[in-house]
Parts: structure tokens; sequence; C-alpha cells
């Protein structure tokens, strides 16, 4: 199973026990220094099921009864060993423009026959999409594209994995994690594919970059072979200096200023110990006021980002990680994955997709459309929806397209 097909996938004994983890795009063989986190006995599915109506915080919806379509040409079908997925496990159509669909202003932005499309990052001038693809070939690259076009910019062309981009707050840099140094570390590139220079060395796995406000440090996952944990880590690019904040995985900066403030995900110590939202603010280079800011008792919550003005969070759901079969194929046994919003204070959730395929890894732009990947349409591609759309939780009735 290809990595990004792990990004949806659900493993029975990472949701149970509690695993850090992190959301992946590359997949690469782990040399001996860097062991698989888990025993590799897991067997994870990919979960693309029909409309549950399922609320993971409580509310009850009704179900659709509209099945995904399932792609049964996808070239990464059979497993890949020592790849990554949404719970931390180190294992193993011709192009249209896009419109409105339906009620809830669901836009297609990327069409793909063939891979994949993930991590998506909007520029902070609202006008750009930034994305890892397999579209081209068997291994994620990264690629630049108009919010509004359909024309793609090839960045990055080489035989290597290179995932998880991010802008730089000026919209000129783009930070994005690669293997072709043999592990995972983190470089930094103009945003015409130039002058790229590789920001972390190490025997660690390190992914998922994020710009500070000023755009003179990174936030960063780390996986670590000491405390076999992800870790959260901060990086000068100035002068490489580097130092450890905390645990937890897919950090995002806020983009404001007022509060020094990174958002993460962190498994739970109690209960289920899936993952819940989490804050903390940078004081002094030390992390405080560290605070659960969304849990769920029924889902697992993955992959953060902030909105524009830092008043409010966009995340993902996994709804019940332990339901899922491996032995079954994932259209008829995987679990309900959807993106909501929540106040940075935790209030007033809301939750944007219809249960429809899978929908994960949001990202937030400027003129108030939240940016993701779904299956909905067949195959992982770009959509977007407004963030003031219809709110599923409350809905009697989803509104289908």
């Amino acid at each position: 199973m290809h990595t990004h097909r792990l990004i949806k996938t659900v493993a029975v004994s990472i949701a149970c026990l509690g695993v850090l983890a992190l959301i992946g795009c590359g997949s690469r063989p782990m040399t001996d220094a860097n062991p698989p986190l888990l025993s590799g006995n897991e067997d994870p599915v990919a979960p693309v099921g029909p409309m549950t109506g399922m609320d993971p915080f409580g509310s009850s919806i009704a179900s659709s009864g509209m099945t995904d379509m399932l792609d049964p040409t996808d070239p990464f079908a059979k497993p890949i060993s020592n790849s990554v997925n949404v719970f931390g496990e180190v294992d193993g159509g011709a192009q249209s423009p896009f419109a409105a669909a339906g009620k809830a202003g669901f836009q297609q932005h990327t069409f793909v026959e063939e891979g994949y499309d993930a991590d998506v990052q909007v520029s902070p001038d609202g006008k750009w999409l930034l994305y890892a693809s397999t579209r081209h070939g068997a291994r994620p690259d990264i690629y630049l594209q108009r919010v509004d076009g359909l024309a793609v910019t090839r960045l990055c062309d080489d035989i290597a994995d290179d995932a998880f981009p991010a802008f730089s707050p000026d919209g000129k840099q783009i930070a994005f994690a690669s293997n072709r140094s043999g592990n995972w570390d983190l470089y930094v590139m103009t945003t015409d594919g130039k002058n790229v220079r590789q920001i972390s060395r190490g025997p660690a796995q390190e992914i998922h970059p994020s710009f500070s406000p000023d755009g003179s440090q990174l936030v960063y996952s780390s996986l670590s072979s000491r405390s076999g944990q992800w870790e959260l880590w901060i990086i000068s690019l100035a002068t490489s200096e580097q130092q450890m904040i905390g645990y937890g995985l897919f950090p995002i900066w806020a983009p404001t200023t007022d509060k020094n403030r990174i958002a993460f995900q962190r498994a739970r110590q109690r209960g289920t110990r899936w993952f819940s939202l989490w804050t903390l603010e940078l004081t002094g280079g030390e992390a405080r006021n560290v605070t659960e800011v969304a849990f769920s008792s029924s889902s697992a919550i993955v992959t953060p980002c902030w909105s524009p003005d830092g008043s409010r969070l966009a995340f993902s759901t996994v709804i019940d990680p332990s339901k899922a079969d491996p032995t079954k194929k994932a259209a008829v046994h995987g679990t309900q994955q959807d993106v909501w919003t929540v106040g940075a204070d935790g209030s007033d959730r809301q939750r944007l997709t219809d249960g429809r395929g899978v929908n994960t890894t949001p990202a937030w732009s400027r003129d108030n459309r939240i940016f993701f990947i779904s299956d909905r349409a067949g195959t992982d591609s770009v959509w977007s929806v407004r963030a003031d759309s219809v709110n599923f939780s409350t809905a009697a009735v989803p509104i289908t397209e």
C-alpha cells in the first residue's frame, strides 16, 4: 500500500496504544539504523467507505446512503513495508474546469487520472496551491498550481520522495521534507523550485515543517530513536540551532504574532488514547499553556491548521479507528473521515464535509475557503469548501451533491 493510502489508514493497535503518529506522503525503506516504530504485524486498511452519518462529538445525523467511488485501477494497491500512516505506524478522468457542487459549495481543484495528490497548502495571498503528488511518477514530488487554474508546475523532479510542503509567510519560500539524503530531512527552496537548501541533518526522521510568523524558524515533527516517539522541535533557518519543545505530530505555527502559538495532535493518556487537538504558547523557547482544545471519545483528531486570523482551527476526524477490518475491502469496512473547524478556545465545533469518502489534511485560505484532500470523485484530489458553509454537525439530513 502506497504511503498516501496509509494517510487514510486505520491501524487498530496504533489507535488503542496511543502511539504518537504522522501522516505520510512518501514511502522509503527504513535502514537498520532507523528501525520501524512498530513491530510490523499491523495490517492497515484505507477507509473510503460510504457516508455513515456519524458525528464524533455526539450529534446524530441521518445517512444519505450515498456510496463512494473506488478506483479499481489504483496502482498502489499492494502493501509496501516501512511506510507511514496517520497513527504513526512506520511499516511496511480527463481534466475539466472545477465548479461548485451542491448547496455545501464543494469545489474540485485538481484532477488526477493516475496516482494521487496530498498535503495541500495555500499561499498567504490565497492565489496558489502547493501540494505533493504522484501524478507523473511513482514517488511524490512538489507541485504548484493557481487556485483558479489547472496548469501545474512540478517543482521537484528526482528519485526521492518529496512531501509536506509549506509556504513561508511572505510567500517567497517553500519548506518541505525529503528522503533524498537517505532519511527524512527538512529543506527550503524558492517558489520556482530553485536554490534548494538542506536545513536539518541527522539520523532522526524529520517531517512536516511549518514556518514561524516572521519566517525565521521552522517547527516540525521528529521521530526520535532515543524516545521512540514523535517529538516537536524548532530550528533556526539562520543558525540551524535546534530545540525540542514537546511531544506531538503535524505542528502548525499560528500565522498571527499576538501570541506565539503552535497547534498539533497528540495521543491522549487515558481512555481510548486516540489523538486529540492541542495548542501551546512558545515563550522564551519554552512551551507554556499546553492546552487540549478538542477531543472525542469516538474518533481520532488529526492534522490541524489555523485560520488566517488565528481565531479558529480546522482538523480531520477519523471515526472509531478500532472498527476498521484489515481483512475486508475499505469501501465496505472503512471508517468515516471528515473536516471540522473549532474555535481556538475549543468552542463552536462545525463539521464542513458530508461524510462522503475520505476528507483530510485541511488548509485554510485567506478568502475563508478550506482546502483539503478527498477521494469523493474517485481519486485523491484537492477540493475546497467555504468555512462558513453548511454545518453538517447540526443538519438534520446531510445535503448531498
